[in-house]
């Protein structure tokens, strides 16, 4: 064993003990300071979003709460005046095009995309900032030194909407394929000719809407370009020449009887497709075999099922409805009775099965088919209304439309009248204001108004609606209703203005299929609305009854936190219009207001809400007719996606487990 005393000799000689302390000591102090300046960093950013951070292009690092939601407002409000644009490339070059949101007859803008700004700014003053103080601080310094790209959380597309916009725009520009088949000119004697095929150039817009969800969600204005591509057509000459030799006995047969028995009237109804309906829609078709054969053009036999039979059988199903009698009782003015609705697709398909088979060799000609309907039964049906519980007033909303145009009193009075008053609202039922009132229809008893869309005027059906909404929050309030969906309009409309103060922020704006105005029935017993409408004056007035179980229900005057001004006038020019000849969409200021909803509970428990509404400037909007439209000179910045390509996905950081995936995260009902 070697002797370790030289050693220890040499390091007590050598090694000062107060030297080692002090770099200790040192080493300790510069470690405090490390992580006390770490944690501190941290701490100031507790309540600003984390440096570095961005939206897409756009830095957010440093901005606490009200910072925040202001530049995400004026960039949702700056991306919807923007619009989406589109460049279409076909043959003879292209052609640049924007969709704007459309100016609804109730003078309300129906956005493109949805977004819970709340939410949104809750998320980024979260993003990345769990764990300890000290976990916490190293993120901050980490964020700070290596910048994040993100993008919005909680951008819900009106898909349908959208789609529908787009494909406006691009009929004029689209020529579908057209299929070989036969026009029979006369059927004694017979003759006829036969259509040759074309190719068809359309455009695939399957992709439209996740590409401009996805630059809205970074805080750019969408710009996809659409590229045209060719589509064969699905019957040519040579499928068309080998069933020539089976018109005659496929016409032969006959008509084709279409049989009904209404259930509730037990009445028996037919409708006959006859010879020269046969040869007027007669289609070559490919039958469940893939084998090809004679049926029915399906627009034209849906066309008259549509507008003949439907009309004739459709039945909405009607609740019973109740009144309150000059005695204060209850009494039925109308029974209840089951709905019929028209399958058309069902019926069509059946219908066409029959024109299929005669092309085969298949013994037995079928000379009839029966009617495919669905039957829905009334939520409330005839009873006994003594035992409902309705025995008094729990609230009453109001709002005025004096000086509305003549279309929008019929269909605040159809919506009033015919579809709101005598209503039964059951126990621990959501009650649904859309569902109310559907179908938002012609058909349905609603007039159109005149309305900007884009770069044309067309008509919008349902216009007054938005009053019936704001009309019936107020009521729910007053009643104590706990509000399940409620969205203010994205504008100022005067219509909706608080009558106490004549400010907005009590309002509620409804649009099919959304948003939509709900609340829940919690009292335990039915509820029964009436309304009043006052032509003369303007006056609405909606009423909630039922059991009182000592509930209170009031909200604040709305109180106006800023006016946003509404900018400089947009001009959008049209070839729909003479040359020189102007429309234009009046100008409205934007706003921020809110206010607060008090419910006493039955147990004296006080709840609050504050219900907050931001209303986005809009400027004088005027279409202008040309004589033509200049084309874009080029589609630099366009996101092509058809035909698809492969599109990346921006590279993000790794989102802690738990975070909202920003393609699926869906807003929640209440969005205020």
């Amino acid at each position: 064993m070697h002797d370790m005393t030289p050693v220890k000799d040499w390091f007590i000689q050598h090694i000062s003990w107060r030297r080692f302390w002090l770099v200790g000591v040192f080493l300790i102090v510069c470690a405090g300071i490390f992580f006390g300046a770490l944690i501190a960093y941290g701490n100031a950013y507790t309540a600003r979003v984390l440096p570095g951070v961005f939206i897409g292009d756009m830095a957010i690092g440093g901005l606490d709460e009200a910072a925040l939601r202001q530049y995400l407002e004026s960039m949702y409000a700056k991306l919807s005046d923007q619009g989406i644009g589109v460049v279409v490339k076909g043959d003879s070059g292209q052609k640049r095009m924007t969709l704007y949101p459309a100016v609804l007859a109730d003078e309300d803008v129906l956005e493109f995309f949805d977004d819970d700004i709340q939410k949104e700014v809750n998320y980024f003053l979260s993003y990345r900032k769990k764990g300890n103080i000290l976990v916490r601080g190293y993120q901050t310094a980490y964020s700070r030194l290596i910048p994040t790209k993100t993008h919005l959380q909680y951008v819900v597309p009106h898909e349908e909407y959208i789609s529908d916009q787009l494909e406006a725009e691009l009929k004029p520009l689209t020529q579908e394929p057209r299929n070989a088949s036969l026009v029979i000119q006369s059927l004694d004697p017979l003759s006829y000719t036969m259509v040759t095929s074309s190719v068809g150039h359309v455009f695939d817009t399957s992709e439209f809407v996740v590409s401009a969800r996805r630059a809205w969600a970074s805080l750019k204005q969408p710009v996809i370009l659409l590229a045209s591509s060719v589509q064969e057509p699905a019957v040519i000459e040579t499928d068309v020449l080998s069933l020539e030799s089976s018109l005659p006995s496929v016409l032969s047969q006959g008509s084709l009887t279409i049989t009904y028995t209404d259930s509730h009237t037990k009445w028996d109804r037919s409708w006959v497709i006859d010879e020269e309906h046969i040869a007027a829609w007669i289609d070559v078709q490919k039958n469940e075999s893939g084998d090809f054969g004679f049926g029915l053009s399906a627009s034209s036999t849906r066309a008259f099922l549509e507008q003949t039979v439907a009309a004739e059988v459709n039945k909405e199903a009607q609740n019973a409805k109740f009144s309150i009698g000059e005695t204060g009782k209850v009494t039925e003015f109308q029974g209840s009775s089951p709905g019929i609705a028209l399958q058309i697709s069902a019926t069509y398909h059946a219908i066409n099965a029959v024109f299929l088979q005669r092309s085969g060799d298949k013994e037995g000609v079928v000379t009839s088919v029966g009617l495919v309907v669905e039957q829905t039964e009334p939520d409330i049906k005839t009873g006994e209304v003594n035992d409902l519980g309705i025995e008094e007033a729990l609230g009453v909303g109001y709002s005025n439309f004096s000086g509305s145009p003549v279309n929008r009193v019929k269909n605040i009075r159809h919506a009033v009248v015919n579809k709101l008053n005598g209503i039964l609202i059951q126990p621990d039922e959501t009650f649904s204001l859309l569902n109310a009132l559907r179908p938002l229809t012609i058909g349905g008893g609603y007039l159109p108004e005149l309305v900007i869309k884009g770069d044309k005027i067309i008509p919008e059906v349902g216009g007054g609606l938005c009053q019936i909404g704001s009309t019936m929050f107020r009521t729910a309030m007053n009643a104590a209703m706990p509000i399940v969906e409620r969205r203010n309009h994205s504008l100022v409309v005067r219509y909706y203005n608080d009558p106490r103060n004549d400010n907005p922020g009590t309002d509620a704006t409804i649009y099919d299929p959304a948003p939509d105005f709900r609340f829940h029935n919690d009292t335990g017993k039915y509820m029964l609305l009436t309304t009043e409408m006052n032509e003369k004056n303007g006056d609405l007035f909606f009423t909630l009854w039922g059991t009182n179980d000592g509930r209170k229900g009031s909200y604040s005057e709305p109180v106006v936190k800023s006016w946003i001004p509404a900018g400089e006038p947009r001009v959008i020019e049209t070839t729909d219009m003479k040359p020189g000849e102007e429309n234009c969409q009046s100008a409205h200021s934007g706003a921020v207001a809110s206010f607060v909803y008090t419910r006493v509970l039955p147990d004296g428990q006080e709840e609050e809400r504050v219900f907050e509404s931001h209303y986005r400037a809009l400027p004088k909007i005027c279409l202008v007719g040309v004589e033509s439209i200049e084309e874009a000179p080029s589609s630099d910045g366009a996101e092509e996606v058809s035909p698809l390509p492969e599109v990346e996905e921006p590279i993000l950081p790794e989102v802690e487990e738990g975070s909202p995936s920003a393609e699926a995260s869906p807003t929640e009902p209440i969005e205020e």
